[in-house]
């Protein structure tokens, strides 16, 4: 019985074998062609996909447009540069533990000062944006800033609390306070009062409500009457080139002329 399964399998496998003839080298060539054919097809189709996909993500990063174009925000009382007089003001919401803020005030913002703010074509304006959530010890340095400010010192703080690494203790606070020659007792009290804690939480609630998501931001706009808000024309997020503060002011600038 065995021998007989044997010869059965035998005689199929020469069947099937009778039905595919042996590979000649042009079939397998054109084998070869059809399966480079099949390849091509496969990657012109991968190619199309990734292009799809490509075009998905470019329209999903592309700007929707400035979201503050148009937006009014309140600079009255804020603390402020160079010439009243000027055409132009830039604001900047800022948050002095931010390591980008930092970067943009000591590369960037000294030669926007120099050609802009100094030669009196546009005023600069600076406004408190602590983010707890990023830089949960950074309310006390705005804080410092504006009791330095009541001493007629708020500029020298300002440029001291970004030129050094983060201060975390209200030791370093008085340190630099007496480094740029405030008196140390009316110092200590405003910090120790929170003098000017409500106007920095109000300042954080407005640049909320005015959407603002991170630091450092800068507003652009023409310079407003006194003590009414400057309506926003432009706005240059991060810490961005020079040609980019460049570009966005030259542009205000023409609006004057």
């Amino acid at each position: 019985m065995k021998a007989m399964l044997l010869k059965l399998s035998a005689v199929s496998l020469l069947a099937l074998l009778s039905l595919s003839p042996p590979q000649t080298p042009a079939d397998e060539i054109a084998a070869l062609k059809r399966q480079m054919q099949e390849l091509k097809a496969q990657q012109a189709s991968m190619l199309r996909d990734l292009e799809t996909i490509k075009a998905i993500l470019t329209q999903a990063q592309a700007p929707a447009g400035d979201p503050f174009v148009n937006r009014s925000i309140v600079i009255a009382n804020e603390p402020s540069r160079g010439s009243a007089s000027a055409k132009v003001t830039l604001v900047e919401v800022s948050d002095y533990h931010c390591p980008f803020c930092r970067r943009q005030t000591l590369q960037t913002m000294p030669q926007v000062m120099t050609d802009y703010v100094n030669a009196g074509k546009v005023r600069y304006v600076f406004v408190d944006y602590p983010i707890a959530q990023l830089h949960p010890d950074a309310f006390k340095a705005h804080e410092a800033a504006a009791c330095a400010g009541d001493q007629g010192k708020y500029w020298e703080m300002h440029n001291l609390l970004f030129a050094n690494p983060p201060s975390r203790e209200t030791a370093q606070y008085d340190a630099q306070a007496k480094q740029i020659g405030v008196d140390q007792k009316k110092f200590a009290a405003c910090m120790s009062g929170g003098t000017h804690a409500p106007a920095i939480r109000e300042s954080i609630e407005r640049m909320q409500q005015l959407g603002v998501g991170g630091t450092p931001l800068v507003l652009i706009g023409l310079t407003p009457a006194p003590g009414a808000p400057l309506k926003v024309l432009a706005s240059v997020y991060g810490a961005r080139p020079y040609a980019d503060f460049k570009t966005a002011l030259d542009a205000a600038l023409a609006q004057t002329e």
